[in-house]
């Protein structure tokens, strides 16, 4: 809406991950929050990558730096309520790295070609979100349980269409 009220040409933050997204990698990389990832990328990976020349220990620490990142923001959010620094955080972006570095390990094996070549992208992007629910309620857990997405959802303007064929 900015958008077309003052004329500005912005680039979208995220692209689509939950339909479009083809491995763990394309989904943090190249569809989620690209604001976090080009700051990641450059300030975690790129100085790490340039130091030791490992994609591994560079991948890893942008990951974890990433869990710390959204560590602090859950106690700023909810300081008042009594949260207190509990890793949880780091543990769902530690093992989305993980996967990442599995997909890079694994990707040219047989089945997972198969796997890419053959099932449907929209098949392709439930199983790349679905390798994240194992530690899903690590990251999600403390937004439901103080409200955060009720409240996301009642300060912003929503309307409702509704159609009255009968």
């Amino acid at each position: 809406m900015f958008n077309l009220v003052y004329g500005y040409e912005t680039d979208a933050i995220v692209l689509n991950p939950m339909f479009k997204s083809s491995s763990p990698s394309d989904f943090w990389g190249r569809r989620w929050n690209m604001v976090v990832h080009t700051g990641l990328k450059n300030g975690a990976y790129k100085p790490m990558r340039k130091l030791t020349n490992s994609r591994i220990l560079s991948v890893l620490t942008a990951f974890f730096l990433s869990g710390i990142i959204h560590e602090y923001v859950n106690l700023v959010l909810y300081y008042e309520k009594g949260i207190a620094f509990e890793w949880k955080q780091v543990l769902f972006f530690g093992w989305n790295g993980i996967l990442i570095l599995l997909e890079y390990c694994l990707s040219s094996f047989p089945l997972f070609q198969w796997i890419g070549k053959n099932f449907p992208p929209i098949i392709i992007s439930i199983l790349v979100i679905s390798s994240a629910l194992p530690l899903a309620h690590l990251f999600l857990g403390d937004y439901i349980k103080f409200g955060y997405f009720d409240a996301v959802f009642m300060a912003e303007p929503v309307v409702i269409c509704q159609s009255n064929f009968s």
